[in-house]
């Protein structure tokens, strides 16, 4: 607590993270890659009048903090990032640059490949130990670890189905159901 330890552990469990500009990222784990996505979210480009400015000025600070995570997290395999659409080359290469450039510090060894058609990044990074999330937390119990709960109607249609299943073995004519 007095470190400040925790907050940060709180923090790289939530697959939302706010840039200082007022952007953000997004983490999401799947069985086979972890994808990371780059969003202006609030930041407009104070002091610059073009978009494109405003996009590499996010896409670079994204840069650092997706390398960050990359680390405190210890994601490794197969890391797809989407950064925001650059029109001009040499941006492109800037945040090339400047990706290669901060996970040279990384102990763990990994490779860029250049932006494809899609304008995605993909790295690879050798996977060291087990993943921060896969650690600390544990599939929830009701979704079974797909990050989605069923919504009331859809419980209540298999309530219903499951009454009617259990009506047909009983010798009663009529079945009551509170819920």
């Amino acid at each position: 607590e007095e470190f400040g330890i925790q907050q940060e552990l709180d923090k790289a469990l939530r697959p939302k993270v706010w840039l200082k500009s007022g952007g953000y990222i997004v983490i999401n784990h799947t069985e086979a890659l972890v994808a990371i996505d780059v969003n202006t979210g609030k930041y407009v480009g104070r002091g610059s009048t073009r978009l494109e400015d405003t996009i590499v000025k996010t896409n670079l600070e994204a840069v650092k903090e997706i390398v960050r995570q990359i680390r405190l997290r210890d994601l490794g395999g197969i890391i797809v990032l989407d950064f925001i659409d650059m029109e001009e080359r040499r941006n492109r290469e800037k945040v090339m640059f400047a990706l290669e450039s901060a996970l040279r510090a990384d102990r763990a060894p990994s490779k860029v490949l250049p932006f494809n058609e899609f304008g995605l990044v993909a790295v690879t990074r050798k996977r060291t130990k087990q993943a921060l999330e896969r650690v600390l937390c544990q599939p929830c119990p009701y979704c079974t670890g797909s990050g989605m709960v069923k919504s009331v109607p859809t419980i209540c249609y298999e309530i219903q189905t499951e009454a009617r299943k259990m009506a047909a073995d009983l010798d009663s004519s009529s079945l009551t159901l509170r819920v």
